[in-house]
């Protein structure tokens, strides 16, 4: 080859196809996992309830918690970027409940109080079979 960077730069492309932690064995596929579709509408039912809890407890009830999710297609953002800002360092301070361990478990938990539900509530979310079925 003329030029030593076309070649490191086709195989730093060769390196993309492959899957995280290199090949795979033969006949051992990825791990089973439900369909994008269906862990969204899984969290988009914990999103719910967390809004009904919100709501029963007389808090502020934004529709920023159910804006994307299938059936709410028309809800747009309320909060302003200050309250968003707020919302999003208040999950990143929030403290785990037990139960709650590191990977999607804690991504669902802290994404809940991002859009805009109160702390308490999604500490109380995370005991139900809504939670359960989202971090599936």
């Amino acid at each position: 080859m003329r030029n030593p960077m076309i070649l490191a730069v086709f195989l730093a492309l060769a390196g993309c196809a492959m899957p995280p932690g290199g090949a795979v064995a033969p006949g051992a596929g990825p791990v089973a996992r439900p369909p994008a579709e269906g862990r969204v509408a899984a969290e988009c039912r914990l999103l719910e309830r967390a809004q009904a809890e919100t709501s029963a407890r007389l808090l502020r009830v934004w529709p920023d918690v159910l804006v994307g999710c299938p059936g709410h297609e028309g809800l747009r953002d309320a909060m302003t970027l200050a309250q968003m800002s707020a919302a999003t360092r208040a999950a990143n301070a929030a403290q785990l409940p037990p139960g709650v361990a590191r990977g999607r478990a804690e991504m669902v938990y802290r994404r809940m109080i991002t859009r805009g539900v109160p702390e308490a509530v999604a500490r109380d979310m995370v005991a139900s079979e809504e939670f359960a079925a989202a971090i599936r």
